[in-house]
This record gives C-alpha cells, structure tokens and sequence, in this order.
C-alpha cells in the first residue's frame, strides 16, 4: 500500500480544520494542531506540508510561520497559509506588511472549495518533489501569487 502524504493542519478555527480533513481524506494524512506551541511540537516531526490557518491572536500565525522558517527541522517542509474570509480580514487576516514578507510555497484566501485545496495541495507536493525549477517557472507562480493577493485587497479595498 502506498503511504499517504502526511499534512499538518494548524488553525484555532477547530471547523476549518475538520473541514480541511474532510476534503482531504482518503488521499492525505492529516494531524492537527489549535495552538502555536502544539504546531512547534508537531511539525518538528516532518510532515510533507504544513496548512497555516488563523491562530489566536492576531498575529500569531505569522510568528509561527517565521519560527518555521527559521528552525533547520522545520525550514524545509511545504507550507500552504489559508488567510481568513475577506470580511474577517481586518480583524483576524494576515497584515499587509506581513503577507509581503511571508516565505510560503503557496497562499490562498477562505473560503477554499475542497477541489482546489486538494489541487493546490498536489501542486506543492508535486514541486516539493522535483528537482528545482527554472526561474520562469518561479517567476510565473509568484506572479500568480501577487495577483491572488491583488484581488483580495481589491475586494477589501486596500489602496496600495
């Protein structure tokens, strides 16, 4: 039997990680972590690609993220953020002076339809598998990460 990729799914939202588990089963794995320090002690572990969602409080999240990222057991593994609904943004979302900043292999805004976060999931791991790319190849996925980012502050009417 062939073993199924392993993800950690880490969001305070306990019905955003159900549901993540909900669309992702039975091709994937999946952990859990609802705090920061219960994702440090789970992603040392090595899953093939973390789910950053909200973590309480704000900001959290993004000193999670820099923590992976800086961690030589964590500083490698795929990471995916689900930023918060549009109309949580302001509240909960990740700040602009952050989401520029983040080192993440891909970024997408809830809510996600349960095809596209598995085919965003394949996408990554699929990547985190290959020999690395040619610089149009990154090029082209981060222009398409600026544009995803683009329309949801247009949608939030963020003025750049």
């Amino acid at each position: 039997m062939e073993r199924k990729p392993k993800i950690l799914a880490v969001s305070s939202d306990r019905e955003f990680v159900k549901a993540t588990d909900k669309a992702l089963k039975p091709s994937y794995e999946l952990d859990a972590a609802y705090t920061r320090e219960e994702a440090q002690a789970k992603a040392v572990k090595s899953p093939d690609l973390i789910i950053l969602g909200y973590l309480q409080p704000r900001g959290t999240s993004f000193e999670l993220h820099r923590q992976l990222r800086r961690e030589p057991a964590t500083k490698d593994i795929p990471l995916l953020i689900v930023d918060v609904r549009p109309e949580e943004h302001l509240q909960k979302g990740w700040r602009r002076n952050e989401g520029m900043q983040m080192d993440a292999d891909d970024y997408v805004s809830q809510p996600i339809a349960p095809a596209e976060l598995r085919k965003t999931i394949g996408k990554i791991l699929q990547r985190a598998s290959q020999e690395p790319m040619e610089m149009s190849e990154v090029l082209a996925q981060m222009e398409d990460a600026l544009n995803r980012i683009d329309r949801i502050e247009a949608g939030l009417g963020v003025a750049k």
